[in-house]
């Protein structure tokens, strides 16, 4: 049960939420706006015509009421010893639960905020829309951090320079 609500909690982070959050417009980079809030130990910098979104501990934005495509980022505890391999593979059952036709078309090693990731990049249905998902996870102070941007199949694509935006500009506190 407790992997559920964990599932649950972030496919519906992953939708766009519609309350406003704390912003610092001086530190973001050319094109982009700072969203954060006082709860967390990250800065998240999402394209300037993006809505913030914050909920307690999730931060996020999404890109308009036509197009869906969202951001979060999200922080768990991990269990001492554990890898970002053996966090996906768990993550991996729990997304199973709640989506459907799960296909993962890649997986690559990055940097999230200066820490070593893995971007994982999948495609599932969840009723009758399929989505596209980018995961860039970390271990940095015994948390896996989760970046997901998560948009409609067919609106990905033209949003693939936002999302390496996203995860280059990225930074711990």
């Amino acid at each position: 049960m407790k992997k559920l609500a964990f599932i649950m909690a972030l496919i519906l982070a992953s939708l766009p939420l519609l309350v406003s959050c704390s912003n610092n417009e001086d530190e973001a980079p050319d094109g982009m706006k700072l969203v954060t809030n006082d709860i967390v130990n990250y800065k998240l910098y999402v394209p300037e015509t993006w809505t913030e979104s914050i909920s307690t501990g999730v931060v996020g934005a999404y890109c308009s009421n036509s197009d869906i495509t969202n951001v979060t980022v999200m922080a768990w505890n991990v269990e001492s010893g554990e890898t970002l391999d053996t966090w996906w593979e768990k993550a991996q059952t729990d997304f199973n639960i709640i989506l459907d036709d799960m296909q993962l078309s890649s997986t690559e090693t990055t940097t999230l905020g200066g820490v070593a990731a893995n971007k994982y990049s999948y495609t599932a249905k969840l009723g009758e829309n399929e989505y596209s998902f980018v995961q860039v996870a970390c271990l940095h102070w015994s948390m896996v951090y989760v970046l997901t941007v998560t948009s409609l199949t067919d609106l990905i694509g033209s949003h693939t320079e936002d999302i390496e935006d996203m995860i280059t500009y990225f930074e711990f506190d």
